[in-house]
């Protein structure tokens, strides 16, 4: 093993609001009122329009102001609110300010004995570069724990698409069975990175997914990962 590849959010970084509570806090910010429950009706509207449209294949392939301005302009439309691209913006700009998150227990302690131990590193999650970073910062997770940060723009293709991981090994310079990856999804992180011949093991904190995951490698808490790395 010479390789650890972590997901950024669920295995690294909790997020401790829904996407409908945090567009709630900014729609308020900008003088608007409107339920939980029809913002989470509206986001699922644009999830489906997004769909239909197939715009989601932009993510990453566009600017990510460009990107969320279309997404939340979008949903204001679903919210009835006149979907000017100013407000748009608006909410993206306000977006950080009200999301709340955190590093896991043990997420730096981890990262820093890899690095102790000699192994090289990487963050390969579904996020553009500038939204990484701020997470980062957020959760005090610094950058330079990581040797590779592979982002949606970073080559243009989001997880489970097989370029992401073939990235990361290419930049740390190491064989698939070299490196071992740790995500929260068993698609997007577990059966992606097996796909490749990257080890996987999938974070599973909560018993919701156990019935699922029988067949999987499993840990409970960041600090097991280490009965992997021989």
């Amino acid at each position: 093993m010479k390789a650890v590849l972590f997901d950024m959010g669920n295995t690294l970084i909790k997020y401790n609001n829904e996407p409908e509570e945090i567009f709630q806090k900014v729609l308020d910010s900008m003088g608007f009122s409107r339920s939980t429950e029809e913002i989470k009706e509206a986001l699922s509207k644009t999830e489906q329009e997004f769909e239909s449209l197939h715009l989601q294949h932009l993510f990453g392939k566009i600017p990510s102001t460009e990107y969320w301005n279309k997404w939340n302009c979008a949903a204001l439309k679903h919210l009835n609110i006149l979907q000017k691209e100013t407000l748009g913006r608006q909410v993206q700009d306000r977006w950080f300010d009200h999301l709340d998150w955190e590093a896991y227990p043990h997420a730096k302690e981890t990262l820093l004995r890899l690095k102790q131990m000699g192994l090289k590193t990487g963050l390969v999650t579904t996020a553009y570069e500038k939204e990484i970073d701020l997470i980062l910062r957020g959760a005090s997770l610094q950058k330079r724990y990581f040797d590779v940060i592979v982002g949606a723009d970073t080559v243009r293709e989001v997880k489970p698409h097989p370029n992401v991981f073939r990235h990361a090994l290419r930049k740390l310079e190491v064989k698939p069975d070299e490196a071992l990856f740790v995500g929260d999804s068993i698609d997007a992180d577990y059966k992606a990175a097996e796909s490749v011949r990257i080890k996987a093991v999938l974070v599973l904190r909560t018993t919701n997914n156990i019935d699922k995951a029988s067949n999987f490698r499993t840990i409970r808490s960041l600090e097991e990962i280490f009965q992997f790395i021989g």
